[in-house]
């Protein structure tokens, strides 16, 4: 998933099955780009985005706040690897051959699913940025400013939806495509979480039309994280599209309000309804953890 424009999204869903050379990997297919500035040594490893730079789509980065950027790392093939990859690797951030910081980023995933490295930094102004493995391979992000994005971002209020429950479809047919459905995160909408006292969660995403490993665990992980949660709590899946098995790919509500141009994506906010984290695409449980205690 990728293109926000109803008319054109599902066939960017399929159009984005192949991987070749970097790996421009986001959303629930994998994308191939010839715009992407991954380079590839002969002897070591890639570097690959798993995130719209501003290449191959808008740009999801915004300056002066902390910002998260997942990367797999290729191999000679050009395709991630999955097997000994390593604990942890070093990435260094520059802005026009300036250098900025360079930070150890640990590996993360669960089994079956492609290892990956969420890089956080916070970018000090607009622009490109180069990204490098010290090995030599790079890529190259583009950075905005905040105010161009319409994309949710930790600190704003998060939008009152009317997401489809069990009892109020709210014209989406499934309210979820997960293979073991109902999906149990389906009792309230957004907006009634809001009005209860406690923190909420909310994961969008469109299980039964993942395409990677990207977008695979997350429903399951927030499933089995949201038991171990205080009542409270109000943790709630929302699926992507109108009736996707009748062939109607227009998007659900929610992802206009979230200004989403992928998924999945986890946010989460407190007792007054102010985000306080964003997890976007590749995502495992450590991180959907660290999310969640975010509020705590």
């Amino acid at each position: 998933m990728a293109d926000l424009l109803p008319v054109t999204r599902r066939n960017v869903l399929m159009g984005l099955s192949g991987t070749v050379g970097a790996a421009l990997l986001f959303g629930c297919g994998n994308s191939s780009s010839s715009s992407v500035t991954t380079t590839l040594p002969l002897s070591d490893f890639g570097l690959g985005a798993r995130f719209p730079d501003g290449s191959n789509m808008a740009s999801m980065f915004a300056s002066g706040s902390p910002q998260r950027a997942p990367y797999v790392l290729l191999g000679e093939d050009g395709w991630p690897i999955s097997d000994n990859a390593p604990e942890s690797i070093e990435l260094t951030v520059k802005k026009d051959e300036g250098f900025i910081e360079t930070v150890v980023v640990s590996r993360h995933g669960e089994v079956g699913q492609t290892p990956y490295y969420p890089l956080i930094f916070t970018p000090p102004e607009i622009g490109y940025y180069e990204i490098a493995l010290n090995s030599g391979a790079s890529h190259t992000l583009e950075v905005v400013d905040g105010n161009q994005l319409s994309i949710i971002q930790v600190g704003d209020q998060l939008p009152p939806v009317e997401t489809p429950t069990v009892s109020d479809s709210r014209g989406v047919n499934p309210i979820c495509t997960r293979f073991e459905d109902p999906c149990p995160l389906h009792d309230l909408t957004v907006a009634e979480a809001l009005s209860r006292s406690g923190p909420t969660a909310v994961l969008v995403s469109t299980p039964g039309f993942c395409q990677s490993d990207v977008c695979g665990p997350a429903l399951d992980l927030l499933i089995a994280e949201s038991e171990k949660l205080s009542t409270d709590w109000s943790v709630i899946h929302a699926d992507v599209y109108v009736a996707p098995n009748e062939g109607d790919f227009r998007t659900a509500p929610i992802i206009s309000a979230f200004g989403l141009p992928f998924e999945p994506s986890l946010v989460v906010a407190n007792s007054d309804g102010v985000i306080t984290e964003i997890v976007h695409l590749a995502m495992d449980k450590d991180e959907i953890s660290a999310a969640l205690e975010t509020v705590s």
